[in-house]
């Protein structure tokens, strides 16, 4: 039976997260009814590079495709995106083989985390990224993104719920950048902040504790050796609340072809 490589991009607003759930409409639900479809066969298997939360989107996200339906990637792709929503788009294609796992061939994957400093979030735009009402001070956030970086236990970083060996986690970078009206991929009034995390794997809402860990730092609240500590031993209390899942992106998984 043929395999495809596909990217995936989507909005998560509207949906239950990327994997099939017995309750609510998942983006994977919908892969799947646009491939049965184009197929004309209910012979169809998914497998994603990761399981996004309910109202996380992506850019990035990559998915193994096993269906009989034997066909060019790039007609695949055309096809697949007359079926689908239109907050889910297929962006790339390709053939690939049983032995290419979206999940254990990866090497490492790149999230980005949007915000904006605002009273109130943007009518228009709240879906797409967070507003936070309160002042952060950026070199602090820098600091605590900083933190981060190397190979930790994560174990205060994480919400159970998904059986896993190890904890242990390496983080190659952290960032944030701060984008102009110009440049930031939304067309904001004020600046649009970013948190820019690459590493080789996560933990079931790790960035969204993360990024919890950062505003709190950057508001004074907690310092920067607090995080720290944190990877180190675990602690009863988190360090800072669990960012909303509407600023966060899967952007890019890294496999050793690329």
């Amino acid at each position: 039976m043929p395999f495809y490589k596909a990217t995936i991009a989507y909005k998560g607003s509207g949906y239950q997260g990327w994997q099939s759930q017995p309750n609510g409409l998942t983006v994977q639900d919908c892969l799947n009814k646009a491939i049965a479809s184009v197929s004309k066969s209910e012979d169809v298997k998914t497998i994603g590079s990761g399981r996004t939360d309910a109202g996380v989107h992506a850019r990035g996200q990559i998915v193994r495709i096993e269906t009989p339906l034997v066909i060019k990637p790039m007609n695949f792709l055309m096809a697949l995106n007359t079926k689908l929503p239109s907050d889910i788009r297929v962006v790339d294609c390709e053939e690939t083989s049983e032995e290419f796992h979206p999940t254990f061939s990866a090497k490492s994957k790149w999230y980005s985390y949007f915000f904006t400093l605002s009273d109130y979030p943007d009518p228009l735009l709240h879906e797409l990224l967070s507003s936070l009402s309160f002042e952060v001070e950026t070199s602090l956030m820098s600091e605590a993104c900083s933190r981060f970086v190397g190979r930790h236990d994560f174990v205060n970083f994480y919400t159970e719920g998904t059986e896993v060996k190890s904890t242990i986690r390496t983080i190659h970078s952290c960032e944030l950048i701060q984008h102009d009206q110009l440049s930031a991929p939304f067309p904001f009034y004020s600046p649009v902040f970013e948190i820019r995390i690459h590493g080789e794997g996560f933990l079931k809402q790790m960035v969204r504790m993360m990024v919890g860990a950062i505003w709190t730092c950057g508001r004074g609240k907690i310092a920067p050796s607090d995080i720290s500590e944190a990877l180190k031993e675990i602690k009863i209390q988190r360090l800072g609340p669990v960012a909303p899942p509407n600023g966060l992106y899967l952007m890019r998984v890294v496999y050793p072809s690329n």
